[in-house]
């Protein structure tokens, strides 16, 4: 599984560098985002996400910083 780590970018390259992975991977879903523990983050990934049809759900519920993008199906 592919994975993009966020730490240390800020929210608009953030945005960016998501939408630019999910459309890089988009046949080779799923896909991991890193995110840590940032609550606006998470919200990025969702909306970009949303965006491209596809949703997202923690790794585990004991890491809730990792967020798996997968196909809506």
């Amino acid at each position: 599984m592919k994975k993009l780590d966020l730490h240390g970018e800020s929210y608009e390259k953030s945005r960016y560098l998501v939408s630019v992975f999910i459309e890089n991977n988009i046949d080779n879903l799923p896909i991991k985002i890193i995110t840590g523990n940032s609550v606006e983050m998470k919200k990025i990934v969702e909306e970009v996400a949303f965006k491209h049809n596809l949703k997202t759900y923690p790794k585990t519920y004991y890491n809730l910083g990792c967020l798996i993008i997968n196909d809506i199906n």
